[in-house]
């Protein structure tokens, strides 16, 4: 919708971006209602209807284009927010200075840095809001000494108390925001590393290795460097489970992972992609160096056991390689090479290494 890329300035925001994503519809909002409000204050002055005075009633203009040009400051990068928010603010405290001076008729015209406060909480949080308000409050005092502002003292203190109170309400407010964000946050991490692990071996799924794979093979196709693929199979796995139950299977894919976790790289990515079928996704490492991998990974897994019912199980695995190409349009193009690999070591008699 046009609306929603305006108030988004554009941008698409992603899973982990839901409080940036509101927090630029909020400011943008705020944006646009600032400009018309302060165009239509100006020109009701400038009409008789509503006087603000002359000095005043030019403030507001100014303030209205300012809002404008900050839309378009913000639609230039997301990094801009927190500038874009800050100038508002600075904007708005001038603005309301000025109202504060020139509008002495207008007798609850302190009201204007209560929102000033309380959107300095909203948009930048406690520190922002405790700044304002009380550079908010020397305003008003530092007015107060020197010009004569049409307004009693008890008033002038009321209102300054009124800011203090305001003040303390919005920052409970914004800290018991900032810690629902962080409960937030915290659960959504929890949950995303459930839904990127294997939930029995602990290591990367088949979800997420096709995701960081496929931003490897654009890194290196890129950068023209090496990525290479090793499939690895255990073999006669479905044997293992059919005669001593899938208990034993789980502890031996377990203890397949514990042997050979230790032999990677913390560079390199292991990923369980089928029932018996693990990948590992080998960064800067040419064909002949994968291979020399996976000859010690296929020794170490043909020495491993487990023990059942004091009776000792082995397996064995075939394991197919693949290295990318200059000519790949895409990482499924190395795991079709690599698959084809190890369908040719099963072929061969299992228990080895094929290029």
């Amino acid at each position: 919708m046009r609306l929603d890329n305006f108030l988004y300035s554009g941008f698409r925001f992603g899973e982990d971006e839901d409080l940036l994503k509101f927090k630029f519809r909020m400011i943008n909002s705020i944006l646009v209602i600032v400009a018309f409000f302060t165009v239509l204050f100006g020109v009701l002055s400038d009409l008789g209807i509503n006087d603000i005075g002359p000095i005043h009633s030019k403030v507001d203009y100014v303030y209205s284009f300012l809002s404008l040009m900050l839309v378009l400051f913000l639609r230039r990068s997301k990094n801009n927010y927190k500038t874009t928010a800050n100038l508002l603010l600075v904007f708005s405290l001038i603005t309301f200075t000025s109202a504060l001076i020139f509008v002495p008729q207008d007798e609850f015209r302190m009201i204007w840095f209560y929102l000033l406060v309380f959107v300095a909480y909203m948009l930048n949080g406690t520190s922002s809001g405790i700044l304002f308000t009380i550079a908010s409050i020397a305003v008003i005092l530092t007015v107060n000494m020197f010009l004569e502002l049409h307004l009693s003292q008890t008033a002038i203190m009321s209102s300054v108390l009124g800011l203090i109170i305001g003040s303390l309400l919005s920052r409970i407010y914004t800290n018991k925001i900032t810690d629902y964000e962080n409960s937030l946050q915290e659960k959504n991490a929890a949950l995303g590393i459930l839904a990127s692990t294997d939930d029995l071996t602990g290591i990367m799924n088949r979800r997420i290795f096709k995701k960081v794979s496929e931003r490897y093979f654009e890194t290196v196709q890129r950068d023209n460097s090496d990525l290479t693929l090793l499939l690895l199979d255990l073999d006669h796995f479905k044997k293992v489970n059919d005669t001593y139950g899938h208990q034993v299977g789980d502890q031996l894919l377990i203890r397949f992972v514990e042997v050979i976790g230790p032999i990677l790289r913390k560079s390199d990515i292991l990923a369980r992609v089928g029932g018996e079928e693990f990948a590992i996704l080998l960064f800067k490492t040419d064909a002949e160096g994968a291979f020399t991998l996976a000859e010690k990974i296929r020794k170490e897994v043909e020495s491993m056991t487990i023990n059942c019912q004091g009776q000792d199980i082995y397996i064995t695995t075939s394991i197919g390689i693949a290295q990318n190409k200059e000519s790949d349009k895409a990482f499924n193009e190395i795991y079709s090479r690599s698959d084809k690999a190890l369908y040719k070591a099963k072929e061969q008699g299992r228990n080895r290494t094929c290029l």
